[in-house]
């Protein structure tokens, strides 16, 4: 263990003992994590608190009566929290080669204030330094990111920066930035309630990252808050503020948006992008489009084969969601000597950035397809820079090749959409935009593992989370479990209705409310409950046939199937054609043994839909048990024909055994391992051990069975 890890496990150490009140322990660990430190004002802090909990202690055990110990004792704990960041900084600024202090001890030999700064930032609104101007916003990101605890000065002089009409609206915004990386360092109430401020700022950017940096950085806090009394009043202040509560769901709704990122990555990577190269004529089909306007027959048969249309049309669904599908496609773009100064991954996008100037030249930034990245809401602001720094490395001629052919259309998609984007969509991908710029930079940074991730956190701040009450609205509540809901969030979408339940919603008077609560219970096996929710459903709209199929799953996973059964027959009064809920009808008859009533039911499905392998499963399985061996062999037959699962493998495996067929079963046996894992073959096998025992298989030749598989 390095001396940072160790002096960081300490000082997590220290912050556990003050969260279970053991204040003088932690003090003791505080003393042997202060050698070496030399700051006065820190051993003063320390002496003071060491001394206040001194007295308190000899008050105690004189038995003097205190009606604000209590108090008293919560408030050495605070200073406590506090100063356990502050040694821990101390202990690491002289040498610790992590960024932070890098950049902290750079900062440390330069004079400049927030003040000054800002100065700097108005004068250029009349100026075109962009050089000076870069040079300063990486002196102030520096500034304010490492500054460590402010005080009330530094917190007035960071308002007034932001609520300046001088200073350009991206620079304001990359301060609140700035702040929320500080924050995520180490906590500071005073930098909680400017975010809090800066929510209520009339720019939308600098409102939605102050909104977007409270979620993120209080996630490693919440069992501090209780100690913060007036951070946490703060924040209740906003409940109030008109558009603040749901300016928030959508900032919600970014982040858990992010919480797909990485499946969604994974499968571009291994799904989307190898299935649109797969067809060997692509590189010559693309070649051949851009020689003419018509579509090639080859090209539209290629994208018309039922693969390549189904990955195209989800990728395009999980876009409009809102979804990134661009992780993959940019990750690889963040290698810029741009990239590796750490405010660059905050920027709002623009085409005056010097860089962005040198790499693309006059002629980019005022061509349509320049403008069109600028206003471009599906992508972030960090894979704008990395478009528009990559677009510099192709070779002249070609750019303007690209440039030419993509400025006609790129401008009528302009003209098209208007002059005005509706202030809803602005806020959507406004919201969205940051999410991704934030997932990229803990996820690409060179030096990311150096911070800590907060997508690695639940990002669900419905409940639990200081900023919970904002998004404990109708419509926000409601919005939320329908999302959890549909990526199936089960146990969180649990605790989304219920609090809707609790909280009367007028959603939770609608039978669809305890369908939906119902299934959420029943996928995480909690069985009794889920029936309760569906017998709720029913009171309020009884006879619903999706009701009463749900009902009746619970009522088998709970070993009621003669109930199941009748509400099953229930259901197939008002739903007769449905073939799933005769399958489930035939299921609840083979859980009673009435084997050949299921065998009808199954082989009516069979008869209506052919080619239906449930069907053939159903039946396969219950002529097994029905002891119809050639009706069995032939269904399990066509499965083994078609795609079997491991099941079908194992079931059939079954059936040859008690058929005599060794040999047979054996080696399906060991087509369900390749399939399934030894492990879970071994659990499945032991399932259904007493049925090969009621079907003659003898005990002691099961060992040497499984010996012989």
């Amino acid at each position: 263990m390095t001396v940072d890890e160790e002096l960081k496990q300490r000082a997590r150490q220290i912050r556990n003992l003050l969260l279970q009140a053991r204040l003088k322990e932690a003090l003791e660990q505080i003393q042997i994590q202060m050698s070496g430190v030399s700051d006065i004002e820190v051993l003063s802090r320390y002496e003071d608190i060491d001394r206040a909990y001194h007295y308190m202690l000899q008050y105690y055990s004189q038995g003097s009566p205190d009606e604000h110990r209590t108090e008293v004792y919560n408030q050495l704990v605070r200073r406590t929290l506090l100063l356990n960041d502050e040694v821990l900084q101390s202990r690491l600024q002289p040498a610790s080669m992590l960024l932070y202090y890098q950049h902290l001890r750079s900062r440390l030999s330069r004079t400049e204030n927030i003040e000054g700064l800002r100065l700097q930032l108005e004068s250029f609104v009349s100026t075109s330094d962009t050089g000076t101007h870069e040079h300063t916003l990486g002196l102030l990101f520096d500034l304010v990111w490492t500054n460590g605890q402010w005080n009330s000065s530094d917190s007035k002089e960071m308002l007034e920066l932001i609520d300046s009409p001088l200073v350009m609206e991206d620079d304001s915004a990359l301060m609140v930035s700035a702040v929320t990386l500080s924050l995520m360092e180490r906590f500071d109430p005073l930098k909680v309630i400017f975010l809090c401020q800066a929510v209520e700022n009339l720019s939308l950017m600098v409102s939605l990252r102050a909104l977007t940096g409270l979620a993120i950085s209080l996630l490693g806090y919440r069992d501090i808050m209780p100690y913060f009394n007036e951070v946490r009043s703060r924040i209740a202040l906003l409940q109030d503020v008109p558009g603040i509560p749901e300016r928030m769901l959508k900032v919600q709704m970014a982040l858990l948006l992010c919480r797909e990122t990485k499946e969604i990555d994974r499968r571009m990577r291994e799904e989307f992008i190898p299935t649109m190269l797969r067809n060997p004529k692509l590189g010559d089909l693309m070649r051949e489009e851009l020689e003419r306007e018509d579509v090639s027959p080859d090209w539209k048969e290629w994208i018309e084969k039922p693969e390549i249309k189904d990955k195209l049309m989800e990728m395009t669904e999980l876009q409009m969601e809102g979804a990134d599908v661009y992780m993959s496609t940019f990750s690889n773009l963040k290698n810029y000597p741009f990239f590796r100064e750490i405010q660059n991954w905050f920027r709002l996008f623009s085409i005056d950035q010097p860089d962005v100037c040198r790499s693309l030249g006059e002629e980019f930034v005022k061509s349509p397809l320049g403008k069109s990245i600028l206003t471009n809401g599906m992508f972030c602001n960090s894979d704008k820079y990395s478009f528009a720094l990559t677009f510099s490395q192709i070779p002249r001629e070609q750019r303007d090749m690209i440039m030419s052919q993509m400025d006609g259309e790129v401008e009528e998609q302009i003209q098209s959409m208007g002059d005005s984007v509706p202030e809803q969509v602005r806020e959507n991908f406004a919201a969205r935009q940051y999410a991704q710029d934030l997932y990229r930079f803990f996820n690409l940074f060179s030096r990311r593992h150096e911070f800590t991730d907060p997508f690695e956190e639940n990002l669900n701040i419905l409940i639990d989370n200081p900023l919970s009450a904002l998004l404990q609205v109708e419509e926000s509540v409601q919005a939320i479990a329908a999302w959890l809901m549909r990526k199936k969030y089960y146990t969180e979408a649990i605790q989304a209705y219920r609090l809707m339940e609790e909280k009367a919603h007028p959603y939770s008077a609608d039978y669809r409310f305890y369908q939906q609560l119902g299934y959420a219970l029943q996928r995480t096996n909690s069985y009794d409950e889920a029936l309760e929710s569906y017998r709720r459903a029913d009171i309020l709209r009884p006879d619903n046939a999706w009701t009463l199929r749900h009902m009746a799953q619970c009522c088998r996973f709970t070993s009621n199937p003669s109930q199941a059964l009748e509400l099953l027959l229930q259901a197939e009064k008002l739903d007769s054609d449905n073939l799933s809920l005769q399958i489930q009808i035939g299921d609840c008859l083979v859980d009673l043994k009435r084997y050949e009533e299921a065998l009808t039911r199954f082989f009516k499905v069979d008869y209506l839909k052919p080619d239906y392998p449930k069907a053939w499963r159903a039946i396969g399985w219950c002529a097994f048990l029905a002891g119809r061996m050639d009706r069995s062999v032939e269904y399990y037959g066509k499965l083994l024909a078609a795609k079997p699962t491991a099941n079908d493998c194992l079931n059939a495996g079954h059936v040859y055994l008690v058929m005599g067929d060794i040999q047979r079963s054996v080696s399906l046996y060991r087509q369900c391992i390749s399939k399934m894992g030894k492990d879970e073959f071994d659990a499945e096998f032991a399932r259904d051990r007493a049925i090969l025992l009621s079907k003659g298989i003898r005990e002691q030749d099961i060992p040497l069975l499984l010996d012989l598989i």
